[in-house]
């Protein structure tokens, strides 16, 4: 055959054979600049955090409502006091499980009992959580790159775990420690190597109660793997260290009201009707839609096939799932009850959508997974000034103080606890904690006698007295309206001490704003002239 026959007849095999060169160097350019892109996206959130951290550290009130009444568990825990004793006007304890305030002891020796010091062991406990998420992720993917993925999101849900983890709470410990428990299992190094992790899980549960859902799962998956004889050490651990422990040591060591507080109190708020599904799917939806997806698909695939795929976290998946709707049942809540539950969405959507990626040619070929990544990225996007506090907060905080011994009387202020320097305020008892030990189902929280009891000597002073709330009466706590009866408005202070409002949440508590004056004569008359 003549060449230049030959050479017509394979030119058109031939720009098939360019075309498609072409098309492959476009897609693997595209792809890398996608890739690119959204180590940028990720390492931006990362460094965003950093600097949030920066700007709340040294906030001189509350980042949130609690934060004052959480360092006056931690003073009492480092003076060795019963964390959970009888309530008082001057302290009523949280309904939260104790091992924050305990973690938090030595960096109070060395830092001070303050809340910049809470909040340094809270971000302690979100950079070990990002840490695990990074391990776990590059060690199922072989890839840094998708360890990044898993962080930046992590960072990026900042505002969606209702800017809780850099706080003076232990939402980002129980995370830290349920991640770190169920990655020990996951290694399974030994039996001894497992039950640490069992350990672990069970210190989780020690810093809040939902820990004891990771507990149960890692337990089971253990018993899934080994068997349940060679299972029963686990057993015994979770049972001594949880329950047991929790039953009879909780009083000894942490003071006689500990199983009131921890458990009769929270018990009572649970609630199951219509809005707890819609609450509880929404969040879902509208936070983590994609990484749900991606997440739950990945985890019953894994059960399906069982042993050849099946770990740890695709179980802890459900019960994180769980505990989200644990958290649901109190209508009262805010957001940061979804944390744990977002952690393994993130972590275990991630994988998800590696694992399809790498099955599914198409999807690698369109990139999905790039794109879930990016619209991921999108759906976390918040204004970043709602996560930044004033830069003038501390000369608010200057004047406020200024304002409050010009006062030369006791002040009570329900919305803030306790100041951490500056000035006493006296009673101290929180309007949260009030509430906790009242509110619920069916319950009437309005004037009840426990509340009127632990805030007599507000409404009995043996001098000039006051009260300083960031909401007036009518936009306040139910639970301390009886307070309007004797307190008359004394002064609207309006947006003075603006730029000390804290992070913006699921409930805003505002600013220090309205101060009443005791006067239960002119509280009267005004009560019968507005009748």
């Amino acid at each position: 055959m003549p060449i230049l026959l030959r050479a017509v007849l394979l030119l058109p095999a031939a720009m098939l054979v360019l075309v498609e060169v072409l098309q492959s160097q476009r897609q693997a350019r595209l792809k890398n600049i996608a890739y690119i892109a959204l180590s940028a996206v990720a390492i931006a959130h990362v460094l965003f955090i950093g600097f949030v951290w920066f700007n709340h550290i040294s906030f001189p009130l509350n980042l949130e409502a609690m934060e004052g009444t959480v360092l006056q568990h931690v003073q009492r825990a480092m003076e060795l006091k019963p964390i959970y004793p009888e309530p008082t006007p001057d302290f009523v304890p949280l309904a939260y499980n104790p091992l924050y305030y305990i973690v938090a002891i030595p960096f109070g020796w060395v830092f001070g009992a303050s809340l910049p010091t809470l909040r340094l062991v809270s971000i302690l406990g979100m950079i070990g959580s990002a840490l695990i998420l990074f391990l776990v992720v590059r060690q199922k993917t072989a890839s840094n790159w998708w360890g990044l993925m898993a962080v930046g999101l992590f960072a990026a849900a900042y505002r969606v775990m209702d800017s809780y983890l850099d706080t003076a709470h232990s939402d980002s410990w129980l995370i830290f420690l349920a991640l770190l428990g169920t990655y020990l299992i996951d290694r399974d190094r030994s039996r001894l190597w497992n039950l640490a992790g069992v350990m672990v899980l069970v210190a989780s549960f020690w810093t809040k109660q939902h820990g004891a859902l990771f507990v149960i799962g890692g337990v089971l998956f253990l018993t899934w793997r080994e068997g349940f004889r060679r299972a029963i050490p686990y057993w015994v651990a979770a049972v001594l260290l949880g329950p047991v422990l929790y039953v009879f040591g909780g009083p000894l060591l942490f003071g006689p009201r500990f199983l009131y507080f921890t458990w009769e109190v929270p018990r009572a708020w649970s609630t199951l009707d219509r809005s707890i599904f819609i609450r509880y799917f929404s969040f879902i939806a509208l936070s983590y839609p994609l990484l749900a997806l991606s997440g739950t698909l990945t985890s019953l695939q894994a059960i399906v096939r069982q042993r050849k795929t099946l770990n740890v976290w695709h179980i802890q998946f459900f019960f994180a799932l769980l505990s989200g709707f644990m958290g649901s049942l109190d209508k009262g809540s805010n957001n940061n009850v979804y944390a744990p539950m977002g952690t393994w969405l993130i972590l275990v959507g991630v994988l998800g959508l590696y694992e399809f990626a790498r099955q599914l040619p198409a999807l690698e070929r369109y990139r999905a997974h790039q794109l879930a990544l990016f619209a991921t990225f999108a759906i976390m996007l918040y204004y970043p000034q709602s996560v930044l506090v004033s830069p003038r907060a501390g000369e608010s905080y200057s004047d406020l103080i200024r304002v409050l011994n010009s006062l030369n009387a006791h002040v009570y202020a329900p919305d803030l606890g306790q100041l951490e320097q500056g000035y006493t305020l006296s009673p101290t008892a929180h309007w949260v904690a009030l509430e906790d030990m009242v509110r619920g189902p069916g319950r009437d929280t309005q004037n009840n006698p426990i509340v009127r009891a632990l805030v007599d000597p507000v409404l009995h002073p043996s001098g000039p007295a006051f009260v300083l709330t960031n909401r007036n009466w009518e936009q306040g706590c139910e639970c301390i309206k009886f307070l309007s009866d004797y307190y008359v408005l004394e002064t609207d202070f309006g947006d003075r001490f603006e730029a000390l409002h804290g992070l913006a949440r699921r409930w805003d508590v505002g600013w220090p704003r309205y101060l009443y004056r005791y006067d239960p004569q002119k509280a009267a008359l005004q009560a019968e002239g507005n009748r």
